[in-house]
């Protein structure tokens, strides 16, 4: 009886963990920033740190000190140069080496990673999510693709886009961050998007698509598995997997996986799960509404 229990609240927490609800898209990026603020002697420090996952409204980062919730603290996004004054919302996880906290801006104004969020509604139409920069300005924003936007993506790894800072139609990248969270651009970063024949938004139609590409489902328990998907649609996703997924079993995909470029993780649901004869599982997974 206690083993099921322990079963139900197990279930119940991830799927907690899996749907919270969100005012923004969650971006696994990891940029150096520096945190500071008053420890509990009333002694200030200002050291470095990392960000594991960032978003609109505040950040999941890796600090050493032990910092409790509620803390003020200023985080510093050596990537751009920008700060904002912060929270410790709590601590997420503990290691030997330091400590994992979500963090909350106290502004909702405040964006020190310079990177352009859509309101969540938009992400209805949403076949994949990409974090892209513009070529000639490098202004980076998140950006919803349908499905056939999807595919050209996965074909160029470029789309043209409307850039509201160039004040016109730009060649779009994923936005590329080394260790050191500098920015890693072609020396062509500027050609315009009239250098390159690309479909754009106005040429796109919505429909499912036949799509290989690698994407990354993370489960609180099960942990990170990188899959290929086999098609892709507003709604959802096909993917064959080494595991078995039961039905309803809720998780976090992103859709492309792109490492190291920020790869944009949000609910789904899996709604089918078959064997293959060669062993494999052929598995459909649909997003959930934010």
């Amino acid at each position: 009886m206690a083993e099921r229990q322990q079963a139900v609240e197990m279930a119940r927490a991830t799927e907690n963990a899996v749907t919270t609800r969100r005012r923004s898209d969650r971006i696994a990026l990891e940029l150096p920033i520096e945190v500071g603020g008053s420890d509990a002697r009333g002694v200030d420090f200002f050291e470095p740190g990392r960000t594991v996952v960032v978003s609109r409204h505040g950040a999941k980062i890796f600090f050493h000190r032990v910092l409790p919730p509620n803390q003020e603290v200023t985080i510093l996004c050596k990537t751009t140069g920008q700060e904002a004054a912060a929270r410790i919302v709590g601590q997420v996880q503990k290691l030997e080496n330091g400590y994992y906290y979500g963090v909350a801006f106290l502004d909702d104004a405040a964006n020190p990673w310079e990177i352009e969020f859509p309101e969540l509604t938009e992400s209805e139409r949403a076949a994949a999510r990409v974090l892209l920069e513009c070529a000639a300005c490098h202004a980076r924003k998140v950006t919803y693709l349908e499905s056939s936007e999807a595919e050209v993506f996965e074909a160029n790894r470029r789309l043209s886009l409307k850039c509201v800072r160039c004040g016109d139609t730009t060649v779009w990248r994923p936005a590329l961050v080394s260790d050191q969270g500098s920015t890693e651009l072609p020396a062509a970063g500027a050609e315009r998007a009239s250098d390159v024949h690309l479909r754009t938004r106005d040429e796109r139609s919505e429909s499912r698509v036949r799509l290989r590409m690698d994407a990354c489902l993370r489960h609180p328990q099960f942990g990170e598995e990188v899959v290929e998907t086999t098609d892709i649609c507003r709604g959802g996703f096909g993917f064959t997997s080494r595991k078995h997924y039961d039905v309803g079993t809720l998780m976090e995909a992103a859709v492309p996986y792109l490492p190291h470029q920020g790869s944009i993780f949000c609910a789904i649901r899996i709604i089918h799960c078959q064997k293959t004869p060669e062993g494999r599982f052929v598995c459909g997974a649909a997003y959930l509404r934010p």
